[in-house]
């Protein structure tokens, strides 16, 4: 089995009741991970059917935000917020497409990739 090319990392599933986080709109998850490359805040949609441009990128950004209140004052990390999916209509992959999620100045889109994609090769993807 391959592993992420972390020496540290964490997945916080953000269903978690103690990290009260609240009821409405979040991510799955969000993996943070440091390596020698460098360190890593993913926040993480898993999207197995239908579902609404809008409300996934609220999602992300809503990890994001959770991401900022527990990041160290001047960590350096690289964002690659991630949406997998089984398949995305036209029209919702045009509002992804426009979608910005933004983290301590940063501002990414989301990175779309399909359900089974390992997270080492997204981060690869996105140059990280």
């Amino acid at each position: 089995m391959e592993r992420l090319p972390c020496t540290s990392r964490i997945l916080i599933d953000m269903d978690c009741d103690a990290f009260d986080v609240g009821r409405g709109m979040r991510c799955d998850y969000v993996f943070v991970g440091e390596g020698t490359g460098g360190a890593w805040v993913v926040p993480l949609e898993l999207k197995s059917g239908a579902f609404r441009g809008e409300n996934a990128a609220q999602q992300l950004q809503a990890g994001a935000d959770a991401a900022d209140a527990w990041l160290p004052s001047g960590a350096a990390f690289t964002l690659v917020p991630v949406l997998a999916h089984r398949g995305i209509h036209r029209k919702q992959h045009e509002r992804l497409r426009g979608a910005k999620i933004t983290l301590r100045g940063q501002v990414r889109q989301p990175l779309l990739v399909r359900c089974g994609t390992r997270l080492r090769d997204a981060l690869a993807q996105a140059g990280g």
